[in-house]
């Protein structure tokens, strides 16, 4: 095994349809692949276009070497992805300086525990929200609970 260290690439933008293992073959006839991730497409935005399956927006590759990782991105930015059906679309790839696997993993545990927070908080807010509501149905029914009452009284005594 070598001492070389890893590098990390960063995919601005990946055309629709294109999957991990497509990714991974086209660019590990650079090198060796130890690490790959792509980021889907967020939930509300691909239901909006009311297409099957994930779309990945962005995406991490991490190289054996930082050498090849650097080699890669200078060599295949802006280049065309390849044959076939994504022969017109273009690379846009960026060697990530100092950057470590771990940064990634950290980012994305970081971002689960921010959205995890605005849920929470987004649910209380709602049960608030129901709560107070169900108080003013509540006051509604025993106003007219009591209306219906005097109503009623009133009929017997007049």
């Amino acid at each position: 095994m070598s001492d070389a260290k890893p590098g990390v690439i960063y995919l601005a933008r990946l055309p629709p349809h294109v999957r991990p293992g497509k990714v991974r073959r086209l660019l590990e006839q650079h090198g060796e692949i130890t690490k790959l991730f792509l980021e889907a497409e967020e939930q509300s935005a691909a239901s909006k276009r009311k297409k099957r399956g994930k779309r990945f927006v962005e995406g991490w590759v991490e190289y054996a070497d930082k050498k090849v990782a650097k080699r890669v991105a200078a060599s295949l930015n802006t280049t065309p992805m390849g044959d076939g059906r994504h022969a017109e679309d273009l690379w846009a790839i960026k060697y990530l300086r100092g950057f470590e696997w771990k940064h990634l993993t950290e980012k994305k545990a970081y971002d689960a525990r921010v959205r995890d927070e605005k849920l929470r908080v987004e649910f209380s807010a709602s049960q608030k929200a129901n709560a107070e509501f169900a108080a003013l149905v509540d006051r509604r029914d025993a106003a007219a609970a009591i209306k219906k009452r005097k109503r009623a009284r009133d009929d017997a005594n007049g």
